[in-house]
């Protein structure tokens, strides 16, 4: 299964502005019930504020009217993967990155989505639960041809 077929479509990712506040981004994420927001810049993709990341605003004291892009992990990078991957191939990524979401993008760099470590655990228990047949990119559980 690609990233592409259990991935956040980039129409359905909750996006912030750089000049965004603390708070304001603490409000998306608690009346969306989301884990992260994709920071814009003159509308380009510049980063990923993570619930994360407002526990370290919170632990540091960080004033609620402080804006978002003076705070966020500029130094990580924006973590990108290819909207190709396969799920195996998006976990090494996560992990060799050390990071619960990156942007999928396609082979032109443009964003296409939004996909998480918990997207990635759900997938796995779908496939969990198909045996004993196969899952193929479609998402759907196939039976094995014996020939």
């Amino acid at each position: 299964m690609f990233v592409s077929g259990f991935m956040v479509p980039i129409k359905d990712v909750l996006k912030c502005e750089a000049s965004s506040t603390v708070k304001d981004v603490l409000n998306l994420m608690m009346n969306w019930q989301v884990s992260s927001l994709v920071i814009v810049l003159e509308d380009k993709p510049t980063g990923i504020i993570t619930k994360t990341d407002m526990c370290w605003c919170y632990q540091n004291g960080i004033a609620l009217e402080t804006q978002i892009g003076d705070v966020m992990p500029w130094t990580a990078g924006l973590k990108k993967i290819l909207v190709t991957a396969d799920k195996d191939t998006a976990a090494k990524f996560f992990e060799k990155h050390n990071v619960h979401h990156a942007l999928v993008v396609d082979s032109n760099d443009k964003p296409v989505g939004l996909i998480s470590a918990l997207d990635i655990a759900k997938e796995v228990a779908k496939d969990s639960r198909a045996w004993p047949y196969n899952r193929h990119e479609d998402g759907k559980a196939h039976t094995v041809d014996a020939h």
